[in-house]
């Protein structure tokens, strides 16, 4: 065996890894666990909640936008926001303006926004569409893994708030359900 394969990873490792951290990220959705670390061997996997980190591209990061679209800042944990909560924070009103009854569905995690699998296919919901609570509805890529988004409730789609192919943050709203009455 070279010194090269001895040090370097190798694909099927790196894959296990990826898989146990998408694992561990999604069984801590919901809980109030705001950092773990797990070690086994030479791999170490670090999970840390926290607020957004701001994209920083290749020019001078100092003047770095910011990213496109509502912040959903303070949401709590899990996806969504429970309505009783929605006006609480604060997050969901302006002003004197009536109480946004809308249900955000928020970025797991940073990437980039797309509305269907492949280029070109037919998008998984467009606004006007009734979803179901757990329902796929549109996916963020990271480094390569497509991670799926699934609603918190159910309702239908109101507003698609990011464009396809676009970076997202963490919690950042990528679109609204309205309750969908009875």
């Amino acid at each position: 065996m070279s010194e090269d394969t001895a040090t370097t990873p190798s694909q099927e490792l790196l894959e296990a890894v990826w898989a146990e951290a998408r694992d561990l990220v999604r069984k801590l959705e919901g809980s109030t666990v705001q950092r773990l670390a797990v070690a086994a061997g030479d791999c170490k996997i670090e999970i840390e909640r926290g607020a957004p980190a701001p994209v920083m591209g290749p020019s001078d990061a100092a003047e770095a936008p910011l990213p496109p679209g509502p912040l959903a800042a303070g949401a709590g944990p899990g996806l969504g926001v429970a309505p009783g909560a929605r006006a609480a924070s604060g997050v969901f009103t302006l002003g004197d303006a009536p109480s946004d009854t809308r249900i955000p569905v928020l970025a797991p995690l940073v990437g980039a926004f797309y509305q269907s699998t492949q280029p070109g296919e037919k998008p998984f919901v467009t606004v006007g569409d009734v979803v179901e609570a757990g329902q796929t509805v549109c996916i963020v890529e990271a480094m390569k893994l497509m991670n799926e988004v699934a609603t918190p409730e159910g309702g239908r789609v109101a507003e698609i708030a990011v464009e396809n192919g676009e970076p997202v943050e963490f919690e950042q709203v990528l679109m609204y359900l309205e309750p969908v009455e009875d």
